[in-house]
């Protein structure tokens, strides 16, 4: 069965990776997100739930899909974001588009939780480390919340920090 991300999330998206003044000159991306998080190590930090092969795409963001299975999993890398975009920017669009938003410390050079608690509850995390963002989204297991994806979120975010860290 294959699940779209619902659409107040892809704008969502959209509106942080690409908020005015936050977008460096062209670069080719040296990562792509299905190395930024493999299979395996969602397999591993899942407890052994493989979500099955990934479905890449996309150039700048790259994508990477694992919709397969329940939950499925989205993982979008923007490779030209400005490594000085003030802390907190991101969140500040997102409640200023009325989004259930907030900042998570301690997690690359800024980071923010955004829950949607659609038909199908998911959370997206976005995530930025120097000049990437990594927005990973997963959708609630059954019966859950969206709030209740926020642990996973932040185990696979602090698998793909030191990778984007090496990349520069």
């Amino acid at each position: 069965m294959r699940t779209t991300i619902p659409a107040s999330l892809s704008l969502a998206t959209a509106a942080w990776a690409w908020a005015p003044g936050s977008v460096l000159s062209a670069q080719s991306p040296t990562l792509d997100a299905c190395t930024v998080l493999t299979r395996e190590e969602i397999t591993a930090l899942t407890g052994n739930h493989d979500p099955g092969p990934p479905d890449p795409g996309g150039s700048d963001p790259t994508t990477c899909r694992w919709g397969e299975t329940t939950p499925t999993w989205r993982v979008a890398l923007y490779a030209n974001v400005d490594p000085n975009e003030p802390k907190g920017l991101a969140l500040k669009q997102l409640l200023d588009r009325g989004r259930k938003a907030r900042a998570i410390t301690d997690l690359g050079d800024d980071a923010v939780f955004l829950a949607a608690d659609d038909s199908t509850p998911s959370g997206t995390l976005f995530v930025r480390v120097g000049h990437w963002r990594v927005v990973i989204t997963r959708e609630a297991e059954p019966k859950g919340t969206a709030e209740s994806t926020l642990p996973t979120l932040t185990a696979f975010a602090k698998a793909a920090i030191p990778k984007l860290r090496r990349a520069g």
